[in-house]
């Protein structure tokens, strides 16, 4: 009987010295680690689309979407949030989904109207490029919105004590 309950304690001593060992920090928690992702991923991708003989205005649009997107991810990975991971979420996907697309289609609007490019929009590659860009702007408005306090308590309503 003994054995049985020095066997509890050891285990429970076990998960709470585990418990209190803070984690090791990742590579991608250090902002070089992300500049250098970066710039790395665009000398890579301008490197490849010269190779494969793309003009140079699509080589840039190509790029510059790459890491901004990139930059993107590291901005949220570095920045601390007090809100919890599914929240946070949320605020990047409606701020990618319904602000982002919304420029998007505004600007296609615009231009197909307003210039009467229609035919130049048939080249996919420049409809895909300004909606990664645009989506990844407006994911970037949603972040930044939640951390407003105002907005959060708008959309997530603080729960009641009673």
């Amino acid at each position: 009987m003994p054995k049985s309950s020095t066997k509890n304690k050891t285990k429970t001593q076990l998960k709470a010295k585990r418990a209190t060992q803070p984690e090791t920090p990742g590579i991608t928690t250090k902002k070089s680690y992300w500049i250098m992702l970066t710039v790395f991923i665009g000398i890579l991708f301008s490197v490849a689309c010269y190779l494969m003989t793309f003009p140079v205005e699509i080589i840039v649009v190509l790029t510059f979407s790459m890491m901004f997107l990139i930059s993107l991810i590291g901005y949220v990975r570095l920045t601390p949030s007090n809100l919890s991971k599914s929240k946070r979420g949320t605020f990047l996907f409606v701020g990618a989904s319904v602000i982002g697309f919304g420029i998007w289609a505004i600007i296609i609007t615009i231009l197909i109207y307003t210039t009467g490019l229609a035919t130049a929009f048939v080249n996919q590659l420049f409809i895909l490029t300004s909606l990664i860009i645009c989506l990844t702007l407006g994911a970037f408005i949603g972040e930044l919105m939640g951390k407003i306090s105002r907005i959060q308590n708008f959309f997530f309503k603080p729960k009641n004590d009673l």
